[in-house]
């Protein structure tokens, strides 16, 4: 199916179809999400009836534009349009050019500037067509830098028409609904829209995403959070967490162990350490020297917040909504169970159609057959166990494909590394092949309109 095809399919969904309210907006649902007076939901609706909402994108009925939330210089967050770059062609960074990259026929340009107190972005109306550029300067930190080249195969260039004030755009303001120790992050626009964009552990005061694991749980695994791969010690005994850049004045709060099992541990992060640091390389422990990084010592252990998940079933629909119980408050999940793959999914592009791709995709491995490394093999490193839910896909590319995850590989196999050396699964890991091409012609497929 074309995009021409896709878009004249949305006109019909709303000009036929039920009401374009909120399908996530039932009796039993205490955080919903519903359109302001000016502000529409975009959702995707599958070609099974199933529909998913986007919580990050909306639709100005007033601008006649998809916008999203954008941080601006007087600390007011505003639905910008999604819009193609004005730059600046002058290295005094005072004459800005529209330039054509992505949309077809654009109505908006967005200069992306910053200034010394943060992102200061200017919205324009598309003028007409015409200019030419080669190189391109920017505002960063009231700075005019550059140039940069324009990238190659740009030939669509635009005169501006009329600057948009920031009070034009509607004012978006973030706020919680909060149980016991999980909180509903929600989003609302002036205009009345209403959306929950996420979850937030308010005892770890840190967002946090739902994980499922191999036993049917569901944990909030905070979403900002530093792996603790490196060690303090020759024995690779004592885990500490190498994150950021060195003059970074924040420190990271918490840290995720990957144990030996294949589960994993959460700790605050107590004090900076000096380096040196060590990773383990096989069976081998050999010094390392991560750049630009801060060295912490992990602290006390965590818990992670537990919520209870439900996937509902509907007659006729391929696709099941997951919700989520947040306290006795239910929201609708962000991703659907395909009980076909057996895998939860979420809308991903795939050539011309939208399908509900299958989550946790691992990216597959090139390695080799032979110590000459001339016969090339595709593979997926997994954990040997783990206590998440189980890869069951991996993605190649060149082509693409997704493929199920099959047996273990016993034989040797090589990297090509400078020259051909033998490969060692990573600890706690094991190689496996990869077994039958899923037909991605078989996904469920979606259009994404906006509630008019």
């Amino acid at each position: 199916m074309t995009w021409r095809a896709i878009a004249i399919l949305a006109c019909l969904v709303c000009a036929i179809g039920p009401a374009c309210g909120d399908n996530a907006a039932r009796s039993d649902d205490l955080i919903t999400a519903t359109s302001g007076a000016r502000l529409a939901l975009q959702r995707y609706r599958f070609d099974d009836g199933t529909e998913l909402i986007e919580r990050g994108e909306f639709y100005d009925t007033e601008l006649h534009t998809r916008c999203r939330p954008q941080a601006w210089s007087d600390g007011t967050q505003r639905c910008t349009p999604v819009a193609d770059d004005a730059v600046y062609r002058d290295p005094a960074c005072s004459e800005l050019l529209g330039v054509g990259r992505t949309i077809d026929r654009p109505a908006y340009f967005v200069a992306r500037d910053t200034g010394p107190d943060g992102p200061a972005p200017r919205v324009f109306r598309a003028g007409a067509i015409g200019g030419s550029l080669a190189v391109s300067y920017a505002r960063v930190g009231g700075d005019c830098v550059g140039p940069t080249p324009i990238a190659m195969g740009v030939s669509a260039f635009y005169e501006l028409g009329a600057e948009l004030a920031g009070d034009a755009l509607v004012a978006l303001s973030d706020s919680e609904v909060a149980s016991d120790r999980l909180a509903v992050q929600v989003r609302a626009g002036d205009d009345g829209l209403r959306v929950p964009t996420g979850l937030r552990d308010r005892a770890l005061a840190a967002a946090c995403t739902p994980r499922s694991r191999s036993d049917g749980s569901v944990v909030c695994e905070p979403s900002d959070i530093a792996q603790a791969s490196y060690y303090a010690d020759p024995a690779c005994s004592a885990p500490v967490a190498v994150v950021g850049e060195a003059g970074e004045a924040t420190a990271p709060a918490l840290a995720r162990l990957a144990e030996p099992s294949g589960c994993a541990s959460y700790y605050r992060i107590a004090g900076e350490i000096a380096p040196p640091v060590y990773h383990r390389d096989g069976a081998s422990c050999t010094a390392a020297s991560p750049p630009d990084s801060r060295t912490f010592a992990l602290g006390t252990p965590v818990a992670l917040a537990s919520l209870p998940r439900t996937v509902e079933t509907a007659a006729g629909h391929r696709l099941r909504r997951v919700v989520l119980d947040i306290g006795g408050m239910t929201i609708a999940d962000d991703r659907l169970f395909d009980p076909q793959t057996g895998v939860d999914c979420r809308p991903r592009a795939l050539r011309d159609a939208i399908r509900c791709v299958p989550e946790n995709l691992i990216t597959a491995a090139q390695l080799y057959s032979d110590a000459g490394c001339t016969v090339s093999v595709r593979l997926a490193e997994v954990p040997a166990h783990s206590c998440g839910a189980p890869a069951a896909y991996a993605a190649t590319s060149r082509p693409f494909q997704i493929r199920a995850i099959g047996d273990i590989v016993a034989s040797p196999l090589y990297r090509l590394d400078g020259t051909c050396q033998r490969y060692t699964a990573a600890a706690g890991n094991e190689l496996r092949a990869l077994g039958a091409v899923l037909d991605t012609a078989t996904l469920p497929w979606a259009i994404y309109y906006s509630e008019r």
